[in-house]
């Protein structure tokens, strides 16, 4: 369990920091004038990448048989080619090069990504799948905190950066990895190892589909809008001296303090108790109100307790929806390629969401409390959406 959660810590790394500092500073740096056209474009067409290799990637790993394992091939690889695929973009001078090393970057992260994520429904049993999305959720918050501690504070060179997240990668995955014991399993049919859309057709995999599609596009939301929701609609009275920017790094770190334990403590409840839809909808119950909050109450500390209400629903429904999702699987022979899929749920409002947004502010003359107001009820339909799932209790 401790070299599964430290793989999940490296396999976050390998793109948090990359996504949120190092590929910003790359473009400023080849496209001064023009790098924010230029990262939208670079991470649009990496979205696009990471969804059909994870699709890829996680069909072949269900069809891989020999004496290394179904998965363990897929995750050493792939851990190797994103220390290599830092590289190509610290190395890249033009934008053609970024673009091209970003879609690298994407391919080599999700070869890796998608078999690691199927281990969980391959070899953690029923009463231990909360405590190991729990772990699993500890990576994200804890990868956010290597970019900030490590990366942005400790060191200040590019090219140090890009070292230290090369190294740090294949570090953390490679021990779970190596010792990794996959259980032997029959030679699956040969459909299995093809991409296909047929778990779409289960009831329960739909609705947790559904589920996880409408709730990341509130986090994205709330992701993409918040700064600019904090430099133009909050009101934040005594804080109003401060920097948005300052304002914001503290709201983060608050609300992902309450995530970090809700989602560990909610993961473990949902073991001992044997509940997941509840938990899960609770979860985005919590980010509907959190939403709803900054819509109504701009004035501070509205966008405190927003926030507060929002990490906990975040790290609540992201921990026990993992272990959910585990058991709706339709096909356990084929987990790689319908985890793949799932992931789609994930990458595509990261498309979505922008178009969405841009829609609302245009409508609303630049008013963001309409974009949380939109978020609130795609949460709120997310978390009901759960509550179709028959399969797990």
């Amino acid at each position: 369990m401790g070299l599964f959660a430290l793989a999940h810590l490296g396999a976050f790394i390998a793109f948090i920091p990359m996504l949120n500092l190092l590929l910003p500073l790359k473009a400023e740096l080849i496209d001064p004038a023009g790098k924010a056209v230029l990262l939208s474009q670079v991470m649009l067409w990496g979205a696009a990448v990471a969804a059909v290799t994870n699709l890829a990637a996680g069909a072949l790993s269900d069809v891989t048989h020999g004496p290394f394992g179904r998965r363990r091939p897929w995750i050493i690889v792939g851990a190797l080619a994103v220390a290599g695929a830092h590289g190509f973009v610290f190395a890249a001078v033009t934008p053609q090069q970024l673009l091209v090393a970003v879609l690298v970057f994407q391919a080599a992260v999700n070869v890796m990504f998608g078999p690691l994520n199927a281990v969980l429904p391959d070899v953690v049993p029923g009463r231990q799948k909360g405590l190991a999305a729990a772990l699993a959720g500890l990576a994200l918050p804890g990868a956010g905190l290597f970019t900030a501690g490590v990366l942005a504070v400790a060191l200040d060179q590019l090219d140090l950066r890009f070292l230290v997240v090369a190294l740090a990668v294949p570090l953390l995955v490679l021990p779970f990895a190596l010792h990794l014991s996959e259980p032997r399993r029959p030679r699956p049919a040969a459909r299995v190892g093809l991409p296909s859309l047929a778990a779409l057709t289960d009831r329960d995999f739909l609705m947790a589909f559904a589920s996880r599609l409408l709730v990341q596009v509130a986090i994205t939301f709330n992701v993409l809008y918040l700064l600019f929701y904090l430099q133009e609609t909050a009101r934040l009275g005594s804080l109003d001296h401060l920097r948005p920017e300052a304002v914001l790094g503290g709201l983060l770190g608050l609300s992902t303090v309450i995530s970090l334990a809700a989602g560990f403590f909610g993961g473990i409840l949902s073991d001992r108790l044997r509940r997941r839809r509840s938990f899960v909808t609770a979860g985005g119950l919590a980010m509907a109100g959190g939403a709803a909050l900054l819509a109504a109450a701009p004035g501070w500390p509205g966008p405190l307790a927003a926030q507060l209400l929002f990490g906990l629903g975040l790290g609540l429904y992201s921990t026990v929806d993992t272990a959910l999702v585990a058991e709706v699987l339709p096909d356990p022979q084929a987990a790689g390629r319908d985890l793949g899929l799932m992931n789609v749920a994930i990458t595509a409002p990261q498309v979505l969401a922008p178009l969405l947004g841009l829609g609302l502010l245009s409508l609303s003359g630049g008013d963001f409390r309409w974009v949380y107001a939109a978020s609130a009820l795609f949460a709120l339909f997310g978390a009901l959406a759960v509550t179709g799932i028959r399969r797990v209790r």
